[in-house]
């Protein structure tokens, strides 16, 4: 059984849209994934209807941008109901947010003497209402702002870079309160990726996301290395975690394996997928 439960589609930043990223998925060998969008399901059932006609097995998802200890955490909810009332009126705030901090990232650029950095990403996006960092990435690179994708993130958008804009997601602990109450299971997205300044700090993190009710980390992660995915593993057994795999694969271009490729999981740990309906 191949298991991909991280995966992103053009609603949020990834390249295809989500009936092609199901095939493509399926032409790897996957036989249960997820569509794990940042921010909103809105491409949930294009998702899920691709996955049912080529008779893989799907699990709802969403990966949403929270905060703890001033940094950005990602938590990756699975199985929750997209139709649930709850679930439009929370995103909607949350993409508010990504949409103030696209106008105030193209203020930082016009002050550079990069014009028309809102509008150029804006057009990228795949879903209007999703705005994020890799879209200005993109139109930079396209525009020969930069010489490579990664460059516009290195000189401009990551975390000290002059066009940076922290946003004030919601707390971790709000983010794993959301997805129960949406009947789901809240997934620390690959920890191995929050290279904090001391070490204590993860397991820190790990403790307060199971005293808000989280239930599992993403064990193996496209976006972390061979070592993270070995200590993720014990961590999960000492802390009585269920256990994740997912590539978070976005794109063709990203070095990230394709969905399905990643390492799957050890034998010994309780695959999340175990608990949920699909």
């Amino acid at each position: 059984m191949i298991v991909d439960l991280h995966t992103h589609s053009n609603v949020s930043d990834g390249a295809l849209p989500p009936a092609e990223l199901v095939r493509l998925a399926h032409a790897n060998g996957v036989t249960l994934m997820s569509l794990t969008d940042h921010d909103t399901m809105d491409g949930i059932h294009a998702a899920h209807r691709e996955a049912d006609a080529l008779g893989m097995g799907f699990i709802p998802g969403v990966e949403i941008s929270s905060r703890w200890g001033g940094r950005t955490i990602h938590i990756v909810g699975l199985g929750l109901d997209s139709e649930n009332a709850g679930v439009d009126e929370f995103f909607r705030d949350v993409c508010l947010k990504r949409d103030r901090r696209g106008r105030l990232i193209a203020e930082k650029f016009d002050a550079m003497g990069i014009h028309g950095a809102y509008e150029g990403a804006l057009a990228l996006a795949g879903n209007k209402d999703n705005l994020s960092r890799t879209h200005f990435a993109n139109w930079l690179h396209e525009n020969g702002h930069v010489e490579t994708y990664q460059d516009a993130f290195d000189k401009y958008l990551k975390a000290g870079r002059p066009c940076c804009v922290e946003v004030d997601w919601p707390e971790v602990a709000e983010a794993v309160r959301f997805i129960r109450d949406q009947n789901g299971i809240a997934v620390l997205a690959h920890p191995g990726r929050y290279r904090f300044t001391e070490d204590w700090m993860i397991g820190a993190l790990m403790e307060d996301f199971k005293k808000a009710g989280g239930e599992a980390i993403e064990v193996c992660s496209g976006s972390q290395t061979a070592d993270d995915d070995v200590r993720f593993a014990q961590a999960a057994r000492e802390m009585d975690f269920l256990a994740s795999t997912g590539s978070d694969w976005h794109s063709l271009r990203s070095s990230r394996p394709t969905p399905g490729t990643q390492p799957q999981l050890p034998k010994d740990l309780k695959p999340v997928w175990q608990y949920l309906r699909w």
